[in-house]
């Protein structure tokens, strides 16, 4: 662990999902891969589609409306309501497929396995603090089994832009009747956790896994962790 900045007093927990708590990235690929094999075997309108089509589709609707940059999930759906109709399936049972194999892609999306480790730490940290998520992804938290660790959730999406966005940092701190600073956020990603955080008056940790070199960041946390087991050193009975 190292320090950047000087803490101030932590009242509040607020975690990022993906790749902080989990490898999120083998995950994704298994879900993104299931999808075009799904689509191309069950549905005729879309047998002949590939990886690349769905994804030059997606880049097509997010021009068309750049609010779906902000909602992963809506994208999703509209992405393959989309291409079904474009096979030639009509409108109103492409739009119930493309429902029903959203609710699919969600689960297989969900096949998280969360390490001991995180869950321990979840665990010690919300006998001090109320935890807290603020996510852009759209895991189903009941599904990886991390739904009860947390006070209250936020997702991208349905009026609420991603991270580095205000929309969300704002709406936490309001939930947990906080300053932002007296927050202090978990993540990942120097964009949207670290600078996200900082730019919006939180206290930031950077999970950094993956060794990168913090003297690369614009924007440098208050701490650094390589081990999101290190947190359990902010706790009074390890000071």
């Amino acid at each position: 662990m190292q320090f950047f900045r000087r803490l101030q007093d932590i009242r509040a927990i607020s975690f990022d999902l993906d790749d902080t708590l989990y490898d999120n990235r083998p995950v994704i690929e298994n879900a993104e891969q299931w999808m075009v094999e799904h689509m191309r075997d069950q549905y005729l309108a879309s047998a002949m589609y590939d990886r690349a089509w769905w994804l030059q589709l997606k880049h097509e609707l997010q021009k068309a409306d750049p609010s779906l940059h902000d909602d992963v999930s809506r994208c999703r759906l509209m992405m393959l309501e989309v291409g079904l109709q474009r096979g030639g399936m009509p409108i109103e049972e492409a739009q119930a497929e493309a429902k029903r194999c959203f609710a699919e892609f969600l689960e297989v999306r969900s096949r998280v396995t969360v390490p001991d480790a995180s869950i321990e730490v979840l665990k010690q940290l919300s006998r001090h603090f109320p935890l807290v998520v603020i996510t852009n992804g759209n895991v189903l938290l009941e599904r990886i089994g991390l739904d009860g660790h947390f006070k209250h959730v936020l997702k991208a999406g349905n009026g609420r832009k991603m991270k580095p966005a205000p929309d969300m940092f704002r709406m936490m701190a309001a939930q947990l009747k906080l300053k932002p600073q007296q927050i202090l956020h978990v993540g990942d990603d120097v964009t949207t956790d670290v600078f996200g955080a900082i730019r919006n008056g939180y206290q930031a940790a950077w999970v950094n896994a993956q060794g990168q070199d913090w003297r690369t960041l614009h924007t440098l946390p208050h701490l650094m962790l390589q081990d999101i087991r290190d947190l359990l050193k902010l706790l009074p009975e390890a000071k």
